[in-house]
């Protein structure tokens, strides 16, 4: 039974005389946008991208996590899901033959009908290999042991011998149908499984070397796709990104595509590729400018430890920003070195409207810092800095005329680091305590109540602390109705509140601790533009809010009433897919129609 604080708690937010409704603006990172097409990773278990195929119905398949396959939409909707063994490797690979996907996965071949119904489980082949080729011919793939090159055909299980080749990396069919076969980072061409001697071997085009629409790809470090001609002369070379030694000069770049894992053409002109941790995106090639054009962003907000918010609405997650009025599949923008797994801690926005947030990059201790009006700047610190890659919650403050970060863990182990007022790192000045009345078990953020009061979210409380010299000590807890996990953000002279178990957003007046407005019906989680379901992470800024919507894998726009909006209202996502073989496929299986 409910306690008379929480019903009076209730009863405040629901009263249209008391705390009012926050707006939801829309969403971000989330292709799927709301309800059952919402696209959903597994998130326990994260696992590289293994390329995609679009199959004869038009629908995508890649994997999203270890041991699930997802069928998307070309315009972003989740279809279905499948269940495929937990197993990975560095050259996990998807491939269609005919009606059949077939997945490298560790080292072991498995099938799946694309005919299947949602839910079902590939099944193994039997057959070991360390690599094989995204396309097929005369209903066959190849398939790479460690002496042999193999073809494969996936609806008999059967398996024989084309030629002796160790030490294969890559290799896929011509349109010719001879096989290239890339080796030490050499292409030898392959017909009838004997080597052409004529012009051949010759340079890599990259990695995950793919035979499309005509011509060969590769792919490389800082979202780099090469294109070149079938007789690999550059065509025009690289046609997306810019990893160092493919370009002189800057170039943007998308971390979701660092390194790309492999592409499908979807329609002429347009193809989707498949990104190192499973989120794909579509791009547009113009034989103009001889570029790809990033033109939708396909998956979820798989992790999210910490968000970004900037006066202008700009909104900062992962390695990238969006702005403000950015659709669910907007591709994320200013793409920079992604952190390491799970990411960035809590984002403190400075008085510069600057962000900084601590994480890891390339194994040493990095803080992400700059404007997100563009790129941000990971700065590595080699050495002398003692920040650990468990850090959860952030505050900034002025400590002895010095700008200061704090970072703790869940623990509630704090290190403090002074910064510039553009977030860069200067210096590690030691470990930092927080003093508490009574013992926390989790830590999850921190926030500033002017600059001597910090606040802290632990256990389902907001508990005030005030300075201890270098430290600080626990001064009362707000009296609230929270679940056990809360996670804040303030700004405005407002306290932001993510509670997690009870599906909701609170917003309290800092100075009286008054509930002004919420977001989601308490206790009740879901999936529509109205609900939450386990809400963690949050930034604010001004009238404005975003909070990690984990349960739904999304990122969340929520602005206070009376703010004055100008974004664009919330939408539904409309379908680009031709030739109605979506809807026939769902009509089969059952699933909705849009």
């Amino acid at each position: 039974m409910k306690t008379h604080g929480s019903w009076l708690l209730l009863a405040v937010l629901a009263s249209p005389c008391g705390a009012a409704q926050l707006v939801c603006e829309g969403i971000l990172g989330n292709s799927g946008e709301q309800g059952e097409t919402l696209v959903r990773f597994a998130t326990a278990r994260p696992a590289r991208g293994i390329g995609v195929v679009a199959d004869r119905f038009g629908s995508l398949w890649d994997r999203a996590g270890l041991g699930r396959l997802n069928r998307y939409a070309p315009d972003g909707r989740l279809l279905a899901h499948y269940r495929i063994p937990d197993r990975s490797g560095s050259n996990d690979q998807i491939a269609l033959v005919g009606d059949t996907l077939v997945l490298l996965l560790g080292d072991q071949l498995c099938a799946l009908p694309i005919a299947a119904a949602p839910d079902s489980e590939a099944a193994s082949l039997g057959i070991q290999a360390q690599c094989i080729s995204f396309g097929a011919h005369q209903g066959r793939i190849a398939a790479a042991t460690k002496e042999d090159i193999l073809l494969v055909d996936p609806t008999t299980r059967n398996a024989r011998k084309l030629a002796a080749f160790p030490g294969v990396q890559a290799l896929d069919f011509a349109p010719d149908g001879a096989l290239l076969v890339m080796a030490n980072w050499r292409v030898h061409k392959l017909v009838n499984g004997q080597p052409v001697a004529d012009g051949w071997p010759k340079g890599s085009p990259g990695e995950r070397m793919q035979c499309l629409d005509g011509c060969v790809f590769g792919h490389g470090w800082h979202g780099t796709i090469r294109r070149f001609t079938a007789d690999l002369e550059p065509a025009p070379g690289v046609v997306l990104g810019g990893a160092s030694g493919s370009f002189i000069g800057h170039l943007d770049q998308n971390s979701e595509l660092s390194n790309g894992r492999g592409m499908a053409l979807v329609r002429p002109g347009l193809f989707a590729v498949s990104g190192l941790g499973g989120i794909l995106h579509l791009m547009a090639w113009s034989a103009e400018r001889q570029q790809m054009t990033l033109v939708r962003r396909i998956g979820a907000v798989p992790a999210c430890r910490g968000i970004g918010l900037d006066r202008e609405g700009n909104v900062w997650w992962h390695a990238g920003s969006w702005k403000w009025t950015d659709r669910p599949d907007t591709p994320l923008r200013f793409g920079v070195n992604a952190p390491e797994h799970p990411g960035v801690a809590q984002v403190v926005m400075l008085d510069s409207d600057s962000m900084v947030a601590p994480g890891n990059l390339w194994g040493k201790p990095a803080f992400y810092h700059g404007p997100l009006t563009g790129e941000v700047q990971g700065q590595r610190v080699d050495q002398g800095c003692g920040l650990k890659n468990d850090r959860v919650g952030c505050a900034a403050y002025k400590s002895k005329g010095a700008l200061t970060l704090l970072a703790i863990n869940e623990a509630g182990e704090g290190q403090a680091f002074a910064i510039g007022a553009d977030g860069r790192y200067e210096s590690d000045l030691g470990a930092v305590a927080l003093k508490t009345a009574a013992p926390v078990k989790a830590w999850t953020s921190l926030a500033m109540k002017g600059p001597d009061t910090l606040l802290g979210a632990a256990d389902g409380h907001v508990v005030e602390m005030a300075r201890d010299d270098n430290d600080w000590k626990e001064t009362r807890r707000w009296r609230a109705d929270f679940g056990p996990a809360i996670w804040i953000a303030a700004d405005a002279g407002r306290l932001w509140v993510a509670d997690r178990s009870r599906h909701r957003v609170v917003v309290l007046d800092l100075a009286t601790e008054k509930a002004l407005a919420s977001f989601g019906a308490p206790d009740k989680a879901g999936a529509d533009l109205a609900s939450l379901s386990d809400p963690t992470a949050i930034a604010a800024r001004g009238d404005r809010a975003v909070v990690c919507d984990a349960g739904n894998q999304r990122l969340v726009k929520l602005t206070l009433p009376r703010a004055q909006l100008t974004g664009e209202a919330p939408h539904a996502i409309m379908a680009v897919a031709a030739g109605g073989g979506l809807d026939r496929w769902m009509a089969r299986h059952g699933a909705r129609s849009w």
